[in-house]
């Protein structure tokens, strides 16, 4: 099975988005885990201050819907502004592209 997480931040200022963006790229490699595919950075197309951080799994979605990493992650970019933190179970797909 696989979700995600997704921690979606609403910065405090255009400062507060690139500091958020430069932790990001400062992460350490979290401890292995098989279940961790991989994490993500989006930045939003059209509201300057949000950012979003997809964590991609496999396997079951733990309880809550949130992994220690994610919890982890939540708390650390807390310090940018708002955080919103949810997970998300996999259930189908429209359209999928086709391995050569």
């Amino acid at each position: 099975m696989n979700w995600i997480e997704i921690i979606q931040l609403k910065s405090y200022s255009g400062q507060d988005r690139e500091n958020a963006v430069a932790a990001f790229h400062h992460l350490s490699e979290p401890l292995p885990d098989d279940r961790l595919r991989h994490i993500d950075l989006f930045k939003s197309a059209n509201l300057e201050n949000e950012l979003s951080i997809l964590i991609n799994w496999s396997g079951d979605v733990p309880h809550n819907g949130k992994s220690g990493l994610g919890l982890q992650l939540s708390r650390a970019f807390s310090d940018f502004g708002y955080i919103d933190h949810s997970g998300w179970q996999y259930s189908s797909s429209l359209f999928q592209k086709q391995e050569r």
